[in-house]
C-alpha cells in the first residue's frame, strides 16, 4: 500500500516563491511605470461658458466630463456661478443628448421660501447654452444665453496597482480651461496652472508608495483601498494683466467628515510673465477688521450658523477670487462652521469696498477702475 506523495524539496518551494514574488513585483513596477508615463494633459469635453443676466451680471457655467477617462459615464458635471449670488451651484447630468436639462441644488436657509429652480439647457449649437435663472426679488425667471469662451484640458497622475476600476491606488486629476496663449501673460498663466497640478499630484501620489511599503513592512497583504483627489478650475476673471480662478477640490481618502475644499488662485502680469497676487496688495493696512465686520451680515444672510466666527484668530481672509464686478471670499468647511454646514462664499461689489481698497499697485488693475 503506497503512502502519501513526498513533499517537494524545500529548495523547489523557495524557487516558486521567489518566482511568484518576482512576477508580482514586475507587474507592480510595470503598472506604476505605465501610469506615470501616460500623457498628463489631454483634451476634455465641455468648456467654460459666459453670459449676462438681466441685471448685467456675468453668469458662468463650467462644464466637465462626468468621470475623467471613463467612457461608461457619458454625463456632465459642472458649476453655475452668478455674480453677486455667492455660492457656486454644482450639478451633474446622466447624458449629453441634445437638448438636456438639469436642475441645480444650492444651499438655502431652512425658513426661506424656495425660489424657482435654475436650469441649463443645451442647444443645437455645441458652443452655446441657455440658462434659466430666478430673479432676485420675484418668482419669475430670466434666461441668459451663454457662449463657450474656453475649451478644457485635463491633467491626470496615477500611482499604484489598478485593475480596471479596482485596486490599491492613488489618483490625482484636475480639469481646467485651455487659455488661448496670445500674450506672455496668458502663456505664463497656463504654465502656472500646470505647475500647480504637477506639484499637487506629486504630493498626493507619493502617499501610494508609502502605503505599499508599509504593508510590506508589516507583512500584510495589500488592500484594495482607492484614494482620489479631484480639482476643478473655474475661471472668474481674465484681463490683460489679471487672472483669477476658483479651484474646487475633493479629497476622497475615506473616513468621516467633509473633504471638500475651495481655493483661490490669483495671478497678475509681470515683466517675466506672472506671479501670485495677495489680498494684502489690494487693501489698505488698517482695513482687515473692517472687512471682517462687513462679512458678518453677508454670512448671516446665506445661513451661516455663527457668522461672528469670522473674527476668530484662526480664520483667514486669504482665500479669495476676483470677478468683473467684485471680490469673493471663501470660508471652507470647519473654518467658521461644522463640516456638515459646508463652505460659505460672500460676494462684495467693488463699490462696497471702495473705501478699503488701495489707490496704487495691483488695485489699480481691478475692473472697478479704482
Amino acid at each position: 500500500m503506497s503512502g502519501p506523495s513526498p513533499a517537494p524539496p524545500a529548495s523547489r518551494q523557495g524557487r516558486w516563491l521567489a518566482v511568484t514574488f518576482g512576477v508580482a513585483l514586475a507587474g507592480f513596477t510595470f503598472l506604476c511605470w505605465r501610469d506615470a508615463n501616460r500623457p498628463p494633459v489631454r483634451a476634455v469635453s465641455g468648456g467654460t461658458y459666459f453670459g449676462k443676466d438681466v441685471d448685467g451680471r456675468l453668469v458662468y457655467v463650467n462644464l466637465f466630463e462626468l468621470d475623467y477617462g471613463d467612457r461608461r459615464f457619458l454625463g456632465w458635471q459642472g458649476w453655475l456661478y452668478r455674480e453677486g449670488q455667492g455660492q457656486a451651484e454644482w450639478f451633474t447630468t446622466e447624458k449629453r443628448a441634445h437638448p438636456w436639462k438639469q436642475t441645480f441644488h444650492g444651499r438655502e436657509r431652512d425658513d426661506a421660501k424656495s425660489p424657482p429652480e435654475s436650469t441649463v439647457t443645451s442647444t443645437d449649437i455645441s458652443h452655446r447654452l441657455n440658462v434659466a435663472l430666478p430673479r432676485l426679488n420675484s418668482w419669475g425667471s430670466d434666461t441668459a444665453n451663454l457662449t463657450r469662451q474656453f475649451e478644457h484640458v485635463g491633467f491626470r497622475r496615477v500611482a499604484g496597482i489598478r485593475f480596471g476600476r479596482v485596486g490599491g491606488t492613488q489618483q490625482y486629476y484636475a480639469q481646467f480651461p485651455r487659455l488661448a496663449e496670445t500674450s506672455v501673460f496668458l502663456a505664463a498663466v497656463s504654465r502656472e496652472i500646470l505647475a500647480q497640478c504637477e506639484a499637487g499630484a506629486a504630493e498626493f501620489n507619493s502617499e501610494a508608495f508609502d502605503f505599499w511599503k508599509g504593508m510590506i513592512r508589516e507583512r500584510q497583504l495589500p488592500g484594495f483601498n482607492q484614494y482620489e483627489f479631484t480639482a476643478n478650475w473655474q475661471l472668474r476673471l481674465l484681463t490683460t494683466n489679471l487672472a483669477s480662478f476658483s479651484v474646487s477640490s475633493y479629497d476622497a481618502t475615506g473616513g468621516n467628515g467633509n473633504h471638500s475644499h475651495w481655493g483661490g488662485v490669483n495671478l497678475i502680469a509681470t515683466d517675466a510673465g506672472a506671479r501670485s497676487l495677495k489680498a494684502a496688495e489690494l487693501f489698505r493696512e488698517v482695513s482687515e477688521n473692517d472687512l471682517r465686520a462687513r462679512c458678518v451680515p453677508k454670512l448671516k444672510a446665506i445661513g451661516a450658523p455663527r457668522p461672528e466666527a469670522v473674527f476668530d484668530k484662526d480664520v483667514t481672509l486669504d482665500t479669495f477670487t476676483l470677478s468683473p464686478t467684485g471680490l469673493q471670499i471663501y470660508f471652507n468647511p470647519y473654518a467658521i462652521a461644522s463640516g456638515a454646514d459646508g463652505e460659505f462664499v460672500v460676494h462684495f461689489d467693488y463699490a462696497e469696498l471702495k473705501d478699503l481698497l488701495r489707490d496704487d499697485g495691483p488695485a489699480l488693475w481691478l475692473p472697478c477702475g479704482n
